[in-house]
């Protein structure tokens, strides 16, 4: 079958972010945003629905200029999201994990699976439309060249990238090109890894594996959310008891992902990253967990942004999951998941 999706992308300056421009190239010279969204950013108004999002929420911190949103639209035409996520779930889970928690796959669905549809290392043609519009040029000059170290390391901490749901599945894509491609830009996998270090990601209801992320990512979802599915041990009880989950921070070997219980009044609006603008009319229909959670998805995004703009370092996890405008810090996340792994006696590293 010929895959004919594709990308296009739009940019949106944080100084006017009704200005709407398509385009096929990014200002390096300029900080940005990268917004990669859900399966469904097909039209105009969904894609700029997420850049609308992310300025509000940085207008909340007096943050209003001085970098570019870009968000991807997607025409997907004949490719099977699903099937093209749980194939990178393949490649993370071992049978018997898939088994445990895949939210009903069979032995027969992994049998067929991977006698009619192989793990290989070609992407969607999408995936590459993304990868050449946002990563290329911070990787290569005009002459196809690879650019120096420390160049690179400073294009890619000139942009963060924001996902929600397959947006996610998206950026890990990438970053396993980028680990594949490696020797294209001869260095090693270990250099590779300390270039993506420098990639903030910032992922909203991921439906991805998020184990070993090479990229630094944070991530945040409802234990309520009922659209992302078999993720590991972790996933399986958010499913099956949600009351438990408190506003809690679960570490590295659960892929540094805040989660909580139901975050909208609206159970079937459970799945939207809508409630990051933090505006008073949006606040109106979260819960009270709702608002922790937005509330330090909103700080990540906000202490990101700033360091960005400043030229200094990723901020630490301890300084991105917190939510200082509800009076909770890291540390009382942190327990309230070392709770609930105990209860639930989930091990840990």
């Amino acid at each position: 079958m010929i895959d004919n999706s594709h990308a296009t992308f739009m940019k949106v300056p944080l100084e006017d972010i009704f200005k709407v421009e398509w385009t096929n190239h990014m200002d390096l010279e300029r900080p940005c945003i990268l917004v990669l969204g859900g399966e469904n950013t097909n039209c105009a108004r969904w894609t700029h629905n997420y850049c609308k999002s992310i300025a509000w929420a940085l207008y909340s911190n007096n943050i209003k200029g001085g970098l570019d949103i870009y968000s991807a639209r997607y025409e997907l035409n004949n490719r099977d999201s699903d099937l093209d996520r749980l194939n990178l779930f393949r490649e993370f889970r071992s049978t018997q994990n898939l088994l445990d928690y895949g939210n009903g796959l069979t032995m027969t669905d992994l049998t067929y699976m991977n006698q009619s549809y192989p793990l290989s290392n070609t992407y969607p043609s999408y995936i590459y439309d993304i990868f050449n519009f946002a990563f290329t040029p911070r990787l290569l000059g005009n002459n196809n060249q690879i650019i120096d170290t420390k160049t690179i390391k400073q294009n890619l901490r000139n942009m963060i990238v924001f996902t929600h749901c397959h947006g996610t599945y998206i950026l890990r894509m990438i970053e396993k090109y980028m680990q594949q491609e490696s020797n294209k830009y001869t260095c090693s996998l270990q250099d590779m890894y300390n270039i993506q270090k420098n990639v903030l990601a910032i992922n909203h209801a991921p439906f991805a594996p998020l184990e070993e992320c090479k990229f630094s990512a944070v991530s945040f979802a409802s234990a309520s959310d009922t659209q992302i599915s078999y993720y590991n041990e972790l996933n399986y009880n958010m499913k099956n008891y949600p009351d438990l989950f408190s506003p809690a921070f679960f570490g590295p070997e659960f892929g540094n992902i805040m989660i909580t219980n139901q975050i909208k009044k609206d159970i079937f609006n459970e799945h939207s990253q809508v409630g990051l603008s933090g505006t008073e009319e949006i606040n109106k229909t979260l819960t009270n967990n709702g608002m922790v959670l937005f509330a330090t998805e909103r700080n990540a995004l906000i202490q990101g942004t700033q360091a960005m703009l400043a030229g200094t370092p990723i901020p630490t996890t301890e300084e991105l999951i917190s939510a200082p405008d509800m009076g909770i810090s890291f540390k009382q996340f942190q327990k309230n998941g070392q709770k609930i792994c105990k209860k639930l006696k989930i091990k840990t590293r």
